[in-house]
């Protein structure tokens, strides 16, 4: 994950600042526990939706999912949108079977009563406030074309009591290290501003980072994304900036 990777870079390099620094013998050192937050608004989207055809047969299946392919992506090159743009991220066939009751012979034996073809697509788009409504106009006419919002397979959606949820739109930022980064540096800052107030209080005048400990980074909302069910809710959709929190301890020696 680039957020451990991340994480585990920004520990070692202050492990090795703390090492690398005397340890005072005279005084414990001042501890600030701190929290930084960076925040930015979305300016990627990836439009994410599934073409799905069915058939008695493989051929008619994938035949009926070339139709409702063509439809979208004409309707998608009305507004700009060219098929190199659209990218396949998911393929699946399925055979329908029937369902199994008591006394039937044993599934082996049963043909199935179709086939299910499933094509996943992502098209990836610039996005700020003024392109929302169009944005939404796009995904509207996908869905009306007969596309479908993609299914999220995560793990935390694995359990079947639960509903599975529905990925239309995603929303990102080019550089989620650079907002990480703003956050630590946020945390640290705050941290200065503390200790510095503490040192003049108890007449101090010389202040040394010794160690920064982070205990948490938090990216809120962890999906930023549209889930409409079915066709509806994509009106009630709020524009938010995506939110970065690190929580982290901070050590100063002073003289």
């Amino acid at each position: 994950m680039m957020v451990r990777s991340f994480v585990a870079a920004t520990l070692i390099g202050f492990v090795g600042l703390a090492s690398a620094q005397p340890k005072s013998q005279n005084q414990a050192p001042l501890v600030f526990r701190v929290t930084g937050e960076s925040q930015a608004f979305p300016e990627t989207v990836v439009l994410r939706f599934t073409i799905v055809g069915e058939g008695e047969t493989l051929s008619k299946a994938q035949e009926q999912l070339q139709q409702i392919e063509q439809s979208v992506f004409k309707e998608l090159e009305k507004v700009g949108i060219q098929r190199g743009q659209i990218n396949i991220e998911r393929f699946a066939v399925i055979s329908l079977q029937p369902n199994i009751s008591s006394g039937v012979p044993s599934p082996v034996t049963l043909r199935p009563l179709g086939y299910r073809v499933q094509r996943g697509y992502g098209v990836t788009m610039p996005v700020s406030v003024g392109t929302l409504d169009k944005l939404l106009q796009i995904a509207d006419t996908v869905l009306q074309q007969g596309a479908r919002p993609t299914v999220t397979t995560e793990e935390r959606y694995s359990s079947y009591s639960e509903r599975m949820p529905y990925t239309l739109l995603e929303f990102m930022i080019h550089d989620p290290d650079k907002l990480i980064q703003q956050a630590m540096d946020d945390a640290l800052n705050r941290a200065k501003r503390l200790a510095e107030q503490a040192a003049k209080h108890i007449g101090k005048v010389s202040l040394r980072l010794v160690r920064l400990t982070v205990h948490d980074i938090r990216t809120l909302p962890e999906r930023h994304a549209i889930t409409p069910e079915g066709r509806d809710s994509i009106g009630t959709f709020v524009w938010q900036p995506i939110r970065v929190t690190v929580h982290a301890e901070v050590s100063f020696a002073y003289e």
